[in-house]
Formats: C-alpha cells, sequence, structure tokens
C-alpha cells in the first residue's frame, strides 16, 4: 500500500525494539503524537521525508534526509548515515522515533535496514520482526529491491562495491537510453594510460595486441543465474548469490564465461549516440565484447542492466606490479 492511502489513519507509532520507535508525520505534529514523543522520552527524531517538518518547539535533536517515496530513489544511498545515527541514539541511552509521512515504506525501510546491520540478518528476517511491531510496514518495491543488495552487500554499505556501483550504473540507464551522455563519474579510467600504482593490481590485457583494457577492480558483480532455466526476457534471480567470476557461482556447472565491467575511458567513442554495440580493442580494433544499456545475459542465465560484456576468452589477466624508481615505471607479469 503506497503512502498516503486514503485507508490509513493519520497518527502512528510503534516501539520496534527498545528505544527505537517507528511512526508517522503525525507523530511529531499532533499534540496526541507530542503526547507520545513525552511518554516514551523521545530524544531524537529521523525524519525521512521530501520536506522537513518544523518541530524546533518541541526541543529534540533532529535529523532530516529527503528521500521521496518512489522505488526510482536511491534511499539505499543514505543507509550508512541514518544507521549511524540510530545506533549513536542507542548505544548513548537516548530514544529514537524514525518517521516518514505516514510510516509505511520509507521510515519502514531505514528501521529494516538498521536490523539487517546491526543483527547481521536477512531482508525478510527483519522485514517481518517490524512487520509484526509496526504492521504498516509495506516498503515499496524499489526499496524492496535495495534492501535485498544491501542484504547481497553484506549489510554493509559501500558506495565502491561492485554491486552498488552496478545498481549507479542502472538508475542512469533510463537517462541514457533517452538521449543523455554518460556521466563522468560513471567512467573508469583507460589503464593504458592511468600512472602508475604503489599496490600491485590486476590487469585484463586484450589477446590479440596485450593491450590493457580494465582493472579487476572495475569488473562488477551481477546476481548468478541458474543456467538454462533463467533463459527467459529480462528474468533475475533474488539477490542472494552474488558473483564477479564463474568460480564462484552455486552451482559448478553453471559457468559465466564472460565478465561485466564499468564503462571505461578507452569505450567513449563507442558509446556516443549508442544505445548497444560491439566493444573492440582501442588499439587493435579485435572484438572484445558488447554494450547495451538495456542490458544482456550472462552464459550463467543472469540477466544484467546496463551491460558492458566482455568475453573472458577475448582478454588475458595479468599482475601490473610497480616498480619503485624515479621514473614511476611499472611492469606486468
Amino acid at each position: 500500500m503506497a503512502e498516503g492511502s486514503p485507508d490509513n489513519k493519520p497518527y502512528h507509532m510503534d516501539e520496534v525494539c527498545k528505544g527505537l520507535f517507528l511512526g508517522s508525520r503525525d507523530a511529531v505534529l499532533t499534540l496526541k503524537g507530542q503526547h507520545d514523543l513525552l511518554k516514551h522520552s523521545i530524544t531524537h527524531v529521523l525524519s525521512i521525508e521530501w520536506s522537513k517538518p518544523d518541530i524546533s518547539a518541541l526541543n529534540l535533536n533532529h535529523k532530516f534526509v529527503y528521500i521521496n517515496d518512489m522505488p526510482s530513489a536511491d534511499i539505499l544511498s543514505h543507509f550508512e548515515e541514518c544507521i549511524a545515527f540510530i545506533d549513536e541514539v542507542l548505544t548513548s541511552s537516548g530514544n529514537i522515533l524514525v518517521h516518514c509521512m505516514m510510516g509505511i515504506s520509507r521510515s519502514s525501510t531505514i528501521v529494516i535496514a538498521y536490523l539487517m546491520h546491526r543483527d547481521k540478518i536477512t531482508f525478510q528476517k527483519a522485514f517481518d520482526l517490524v512487520k509484526e511491531k509496526h504492521p504498516r510496514t509495506e516498503p515499496n518495491d524499489g526499496f524492496v529491491d535495495m534492501l535485498c543488495l544491501f542484504e547481497a552487500m553484506g549489510c554493509q554499505f559501500s558506495s565502491s562495491h561492485p554491486l552498488y556501483r552496478q545498481h549507479r550504473l542502472g538508475q542512469i540507464a533510463p537517462d541514457i537510453q533517452a538521449g543523455s551522455q554518460v556521466p563522468e563519474e560513471f567512467i573508469a579510467a583507460d589503464p593504458a594510460q592511468e600512472s602508475a600504482s604503489t599496490e600491485a593490481q590486476t590487469v585484463y590485457k586484450c589477446r590479440k595486441c596485450r593491450r590493457a583494457v580494465f582493472f579487476q577492480s572495475m569488473v562488477l558483480a551481477h546476481i548468478t543465474g541458474k543456467g538454462q532455466t533463467s533463459f527467459s526476457w529480462h528474468k533475475q534471480m533474488h539477490p542472494l548469490a552474488v558473483t564477479t567470476s564463474p568460480s564462484s557461482t552455486m552451482d559448478s556447472s553453471i559457468s559465466c564465461t564472460s565478465l561485466f565491467v564499468e564503462p571505461v575511458k578507452w569505450m567513449e567513442p563507442l558509446l556516443v549516440g549508442c544505445l548497444e554495440g560491439k566493444l573492440c580493442c582501442p588499439k587493435c580494433s579485435s572484438r572484445l565484447g558488447s554494450f547495451n544499456w538495456s542490458g544482456l545475459q550472462c552464459s550463467c542465465g543472469a540477466w544484467v542492466t546496463p551491460a558492458f560484456q566482455i568475453h573472458q576468452n577475448r582478454v588475458d589477466k595479468s599482475i601490473r606490479r610497480q616498480i619503485v624508481q624515479s621514473n614511476h615505471q611499472h611492469e606486468d607479469v
């Protein structure tokens, strides 16, 4: 049920676990709600909304996070700051109310994420716990996907995690399909032009001409499919089994013959004005793979969107080590 449904009563607040309350905007704006804030000794309020409620007269510690209740809203990127805020309150023996407009989707998502992180439990278990205490709990479909992604990330947010980077690419895919250019922040540096690192790095090279084309750090994780049973249009698994290489699939008989990577600088001329096409080595023009902003299917059956797919039989892997010299040379082995 979406927030703002006329079937919902305007005020509601429940204690999910000791010191952590979940409710609606009216919990801080109505007289009854404010009475309950005093009754439950609320010291902090976390508002997850599109507009900041004025609760200055309540003399409470207040944090506001701007998020719309839209499936496309990137609530996942706010998990870290919200979890840290809640944790700080509870570990100092304070009491906190987390609320959104109706206490249904946004605030429930944050509280579920907090329990997942704190107790290292699955999305389903955290959802059931919150739903039992706060029956209104119903994150929108997009938020459910992000909570499942959070679970696959180990209930720990990192903007550099391969799964999150793939998620962010998926968010801009509709804009690219509508004609927008790929933002520079989403394009990885060309390993052939990047300065040598102080640390060893795994680099992939064109098998034909040995030109470096991407680093291991540019490889994006995807949810492993179930082989032939996954081969239906746009069918994807629940994100519980994650792979960045063929060896980590659930079933040894299912293999990933491709790697999915971030857009790399040398790909830019191939991407301009194109929604799909071939990925060819910038030095020898040998075909390495394909790209498609609408997605491509891996050999394991998983559908990856968007997809920058490199066939593993077209590249070789080596280790680039730093040579400590004044001219900062490097070598690949």
